[in-house]
């Protein structure tokens, strides 16, 4: 009997509602245009437009890409500091971000953009160290 409850507790123990953190991003694409993009380190379009509608703090935006060198010595020294989770990342292999890249004559990563806060301008950072060293100042 003994046995029985043992085993029926640890039944209901395996059955009860934990959360797993996933370490894996999910992309939602339609006819090769990114359409959602969660759990990962880049962001989308829609989540960028509702960060930036929030004009009373400075935004610090990332354009960067995986196979990029100087794109993944950032990210190692972001994480280093803590900073990771204070900037937005932007996938420049996602065509809305090659298309904004456009727009804003960025050429190559990686390459930050801040959005000074009140309507007050954007400055523009290219290179690993520019952008730690802003950051190591604002941050």
């Amino acid at each position: 009997m003994k046995g029985f409850i043992f085993i029926l507790v640890s039944l209901l123990m395996s059955c009860t509602n934990t959360q797993h953190v996933r370490n894996s991003e999910v992309v939602m694409e339609y006819e090769g245009v990114v359409q959602t993009r969660t759990g990962g380190k880049y962001t989308d379009e829609r989540t960028l437009l509702g960060i930036l509608k929030d004009q009373s703090k400075d935004h610090y935006i990332i354009f960067s890409t995986e196979w990029c060198g100087g794109c993944g010595d950032l990210d190692k020294a972001l994480k280093a500091r803590g900073w990771d989770k204070k900037v937005t990342f932007l996938n420049f292999e996602d065509q809305w971000v090659v298309d904004l890249a456009r727009i804003m004559e960025i050429r190559a990563v990686p390459i930050m953009i801040v959005e000074l806060a009140n309507e007050k301008g954007a400055l523009r950072f290219e290179g690993t160290s520019q952008i730690m060293m802003y950051l190591a100042r604002n941050l």
